[in-house]
C-alpha cells in the first residue's frame, strides 16, 4: 500500500510540474499569427477626383519576433467620383510594424510602412497602380487572444495619375491571434 501511495503521489507531482512549465511556456511565447477585421475612411485631401472612401478588409500577420511584423492585407471599399460614376476602390499591400513597447499592456503602440496594388475601378476611366503608406498605431488587449487595433496613415498615391498624391486615412478594427 506505501508503495502505491508513492507511485501516485509522484505522478501527481510529475504532472502538476509538466502542466506549470507548459502554462509558463504559453504566456512568455506571443502568438505567431493573426488575423485583422479593419474598416475606416480614406479621406482623399488633395485635388482628387475621388472625394473619400469607407474601406473594409483583412489582414493577416506573422510575428517575425517580438517587436516586428510582416502583414498582408486587403481592403475595398464603394464610392461614386465627382461625376456621380460608382465604383470600386481596392488596395491589397503587404506592410511591416515595428512595436517599440512589444511587452506593454493594455496598449502596444506601433509603426509600420508598407506599399501595394491601389485601384480605382469601374468609374468614368480606372485608374490602377502603386501606392505606398506609412503610419502609426496602437493595439488595445481585450484578452489574451483578442484585441482591438486603431491606426493612422498616410497614403501616397502620386504613381497612380489621379490628380492627387497625399491622402490620409484612419481605421480601426479588432485582432485575434492563433
Amino acid at each position: 500500500m506505501n508503495n502505491c501511495f508513492i507511485r501516485t503521489a509522484i505522478i501527481c507531482v510529475s504532472l502538476l510540474f509538466v502542466n506549470s512549465s507548459f502554462a509558463q511556456e504559453n504566456e512568455a511565447k506571443p502568438f505567431k499569427y493573426y488575423i485583422d477585421y479593419v474598416q475606416g475612411p480614406y479621406l482623399f485631401v488633395d485635388n482628387i477626383a475621388y472625394e473619400a472612401v469607407f474601406m473594409h478588409g483583412c489582414r493577416l500577420g506573422f510575428n517575425l519576433n517580438k517587436s516586428l511584423d510582416f502583414q498582408i492585407e486587403y481592403v475595398a471599399g464603394q464610392q461614386s467620383d465627382n461625376m456621380d460614376d460608382p465604383g470600386m476602390t481596392h488596395y491589397a499591400n503587404g506592410q511591416l510594424a515595428y512595436h517599440f513597447k512589444p511587452e506593454s499592456a493594455p496598449f502596444n503602440p506601433y509603426l509600420f510602412a508598407g506599399g501595394g496594388f491601389f485601384e480605382f475601378k469601374e468609374f468614368t476611366t480606372d485608374r490602377y497602380g502603386f501606392a505606398y503608406h506609412l503610419g502609426m498605431g496602437t493595439n488595445m488587449r481585450l484578452t489574451n487572444r483578442v484585441s482591438g487595433l486603431i491606426e493612422f496613415r498616410y497614403l501616397n498615391t502620386g504613381l497612380l495619375d489621379v490628380g492627387g498624391t497625399n491622402q490620409l486615412a484612419v481605421t480601426w478594427g479588432v485582432r485575434v491571434a492563433f
